[in-house]
């Protein structure tokens, strides 16, 4: 009992070891992030409003929490996915 009491012990220690090193999203690219401040008139962070006019055709796939804004993260994953050119 302790053998296996002390596998699972090692099992759940090096799993979140592992998990802990996960690494955060990249930063935009840089033609990417001009696009957004571009695109971002009020330079307020978000698209919103007419900003979002643009982008309306595929404002269901770029708005990820669909509160009818662009955030500068949405953007950049639209970007990534091909959605925003």
């Amino acid at each position: 009992m302790k053998l296996v009491t002390g596998t699972l012990l090692a099992v759940a220690v090096a799993s979140s070891a592992a998990l802990a090193q996960s690494t955060p999203p990249a930063a935009p690219s840089a033609a990417v992030e001009a696009k957004f401040k571009a695109a971002d008139k009020n330079s307020n962070g978000t698209l919103e409003g007419a900003e979002v006019d643009a982008f309306k055709a595929n404002l269901a796939k770029i708005d990820a929490n669909k509160d009818g804004k662009i955030s500068r993260d949405e953007f950049a994953a639209a970007s990534k996915a091909g959605t925003i050119n």
